[in-house]
């Protein structure tokens, strides 16, 4: 507890940089490990016929539709963490034990109706994700990839929830371990049950659904044994509607703004099965997945950005939360464009370590060397749009991101069909829409915070910002 005292302390005052180092550096970690585990999943996959472009087309369907699932799961959870942190900034914990069984029932509400959607419409999803050019053989893989990952989809959105609590009281070590476990876990699981067992795709899917069960346990026998320092209630009576009605507002603009990424993914999977050749699907599917390391310390540094920033909104700290804006812009488009330079000059050798597929290694090569380097200006964006949400104006964040999938969405649609520039097309569609966006966000959140007002989860009133309540 002493430790967690200290971090809160060091939240409101001193140095900003370390304090943001420390709450970033778990959630880097617990994203990286999770990462490393999609990335050998979808090497196990691919192995089991290397020359096949079946295994990962078909099992390449679904990532778009499990990606709108978890943008459910993760607008509930950047809900919960921003109202965390302003009520521990507002110091008001009696409420905050309203938080978890307020949370488990928006995450039972959500999360049954779309599993029970994916076991009674499973082929009709398939039929709807794949295109003409996607062979029966790549849908029968995705369908029965759908049927093994379902199950898992329900630890999945409780990890999210009871994370997003952890995350806005700066417990971010916990949801670091977590995903350790389930890494290590999914790993020793895949091998067993894909080649040991003979359940191939089936066993992927259901080795990732045992590995979050033991995630989520982990989860909450850390909040059972009261680690934490929010006083968590379970029992049906704590439930608080204006908590739940302050969660939707802030999350649901969070699951647009997600939706409108992987929307991008869901189009862009059509095109390509339609219009190209399934090779283009594997490499547009393996570049999808590889491309998730320039994603993590995006989410790192942006979930960092929502506690620091929810919890001095709290206390209404605007010069510090100023200097925090400053601070992650500058290390999040740093550590971007390092590891974007890093991924180009590996792509054609990592690639080849998934597929014995020329034309796959080349396109895959061609779309990181497009795109990577302007992961740097998306990342920005995406920070200004955590300060946005933290800060209570969540939909700031949401027009900001839709802007970005008309540009991309508008501008690939004209340069495949009119110009037709191919597959060039979606890659340099993609580059300018992660450019515009940039000054657009900037311009806007300066401007917001020379107006900001401080107000309250629960009494609604709003005051002048001020340094003198701490």
């Amino acid at each position: 507890m002493k430790a967690q005292e200290q971090m809160l302390k060091g939240i409101f005052e001193g140095p900003i940089v370390p304090i943001m180092i420390r709450i970033a550096l778990p959630i880097l970690i617990g994203n990286l490990l999770n990462y490393v585990y999609l990335v050998i999943d979808t090497y196990y996959i691919a192995m089991i016929d290397p020359k096949s472009s079946a295994l990962l087309a078909g099992t390449g369907l679904l990532f778009p539709l499990f990606f709108v699932f978890e943008a459910i799961a993760s607008s509930l959870a950047v809900g919960l963490s921003t109202v965390t942190g302003r009520l521990i900034g507002e110091r008001k914990f009696e409420e905050c034990k309203s938080l978890g069984i307020s949370g488990f029932i928006m995450a039972m509400v959500l999360g049954i109706p779309f599993i029970l959607v994916c076991y009674l419409f499973g082929p009709e999803l398939i039929d709807m994700l794949a295109g003409d050019g996607l062979s029966s053989e790549a849908k029968a893989y995705g369908l029965e990839f759908l049927y093994s990952l379902a199950p898992g989809l329900i630890f999945m959105i409780l990890i999210q929830v009871y994370g997003g609590i952890l995350l806005g009281e700066g417990l971010t070590h916990v949801l670091a371990i977590a995903f350790t476990l389930m890494t290590v876990i999914n790993l020793i699981l895949d091998p067993i049950m894909i080649f040991g067992l003979g359940m191939g795709v089936t066993g992927a899917g259901l080795s990732t659904t045992i590995a979050m069960c033991f995630a989520f346990l982990y989860v909450m026998r850390f909040l059972k044994k009261g680690k934490s320092r929010i006083p968590l209630n379970f029992r049906f009576s704590m439930f608080n509607k204006r908590i739940v009605k302050e969660i939707v507002r802030i999350g649901l603009p969070q699951l647009l703004m997600t939706v409108s990424i992987y929307s991008i993914t869901i189009i862009y999977n059509k095109i390509i099965t339609t219009n190209f050749s399934e090779n283009a699907m594997n490499a547009w599917t393996l570049t999808g997945r590889i491309d998730q390391v320039l994603i993590i310390p995006i989410i790192a540094i942006a979930g960092a950005t929502m506690v620091f920033v929810s919890q001095n909104y709290g206390r209404n700290k605007l010069d510090r939360i100023k200097k925090a804006l400053n601070v992650s812009m500058l290390f999040v488009f740093g550590i971007s464009t390092v590891i974007a330079a890093f991924y180009v000059l590996v792509a054609p050798w990592l690639f080849a370590r998934f597929t014995s597929i020329p034309e796959v290694v080349e396109l895959a090569t061609q779309q990181a060397l497009i795109i990577s380097f302007t992961f740097g200006f998306m990342a920005i964006t995406w920070t200004i749009c955590s300060f946005f949400q933290a800060t209570g104006r969540p939909m700031p964040a949401v027009i900001i991101m839709y802007i970005r999938v008309i540009l991309i969405i508008g501008l690939g649609l004209y340069f495949i069909y009119e110009l037709d520039m191919g597959l060039n097309g979606i890659f340099i569609s993609m580059v300018i829409g992660n450019i515009v966006t940039l000054p657009i966000s900037f311009l806007w959140i300066k401007g917001h915070l020379k107006k900001v007002k401080f107000t309250s989860i629960f009494d609604n009133q709003s005051s002048v910002p001020s340094e003198k309540r701490v």
